[in-house]
C-alpha cells in the first residue's frame, strides 16, 4: 500500500465511524456494502456520492408517500417543514465539507455528510408519521 493511500484509507474509516455514530438509521453495512471496492479517491468520491443519491431516492418516495397519509392541509405544513430542512441540510454539509477545501476528499466528505443527514431526516419522518409520536 502507497504511502498516500494509508492517510486516505484512514480518513474514510475515520468517516464511516462518524456516520455510523451520528445516525441511528445509518448502518456501518450501508456504505461499506456500497463502497467496499473503492480503491482511490475518486472511486471514494463517486461511491458516496451515489450512496447519497439512494439516500436521496428514499427520502423522495417516503416524503410523496405521506400525502396519501396524513391529508393535504397537514402534507402543506410538511412542506414549509421540508423546505427549511432542505436549507439546512444544504448549508450544513457545505459547513462540514468546507473544512477540506481545495482536498480532494472534499467531495466524499459532503456526500457523506448528505447521505447521512438525509438517513436522519428519514428515521425523524418514520418516527413521527409511521407511530404518530415524536
Amino acid at each position: 500500500m502507497s504511502a498516500v493511500a494509508k492517510p486516505i484509507l484512514l480518513l474514510f474509516g475515520l468517516f464511516l465511524l462518524t456516520a455510523e455514530n451520528t445516525s441511528s438509521a445509518q448502518t456501518p453495512t450501508q456504505a461499506e456494502a456500497l463502497c467496499k471496492d473503492a480503491k482511490t479517491q475518486r472511486e471514494m468520491n463517486e461511491c458516496l456520492a451515489a450512496a447519497y443519491q439512494k439516500a436521496d431516492e428514499e427520502l423522495n418516495v417516503f416524503y410523496s408517500s405521506l400525502l396519501k397519509k396524513i391529508g393535504a392541509l397537514n402534507f402543506k405544513k410538511l412542506q414549509g417543514a421540508q423546505r427549511a430542512w432542505l436549507k439546512y441540510r444544504d448549508a450544513n454539509c457545505e459547513a462540514d465539507s468546507a473544512l477540506y477545501e481545495g482536498g480532494s476528499i472534499q467531495p466524499a466528505m459532503r456526500s457523506g455528510c448528505l447521505e447521512r443527514v438525509t438517513r436522519g431526516r428519514i428515521a425523524e419522518l418514520h418516527i413521527i408519521y409511521d407511530t404518530g409520536t415524536r
